[in-house]
């Protein structure tokens, strides 16, 4: 089974939230990509403020990127 790996971007900060999961394919990634989503930036607990950026790249075994979420915040 292939193994995805979550990488998060919030402000100047990079990391891996896992170890990498094994799942069945980059639908199964996606599924877990949108729900982790919600999960880490209700975690902010209203941190996240206007010109702020957060993101989520998934990556395969390779490396390669397969999807990115993106949040970009603003006010008008």
């Amino acid at each position: 089974m292939p193994r995805y790996y979550f990488h998060v971007a919030y402000g100047d900060t990079a990391k891996i939230v896992n170890d990498g999961l094994e799942l069945a394919n980059k639908e199964d990634a996606w599924i877990e990509a949108t729900t982790a989503c919600g999960e880490l930036i209700q975690d902010l607990d209203g941190g996240l403020k206007p010109g702020d950026s957060w993101s989520m790249t998934v990556k395969d075994d390779s490396g390669a990127p397969v999807y990115e979420l993106k949040f970009l915040t603003r006010s008008f």
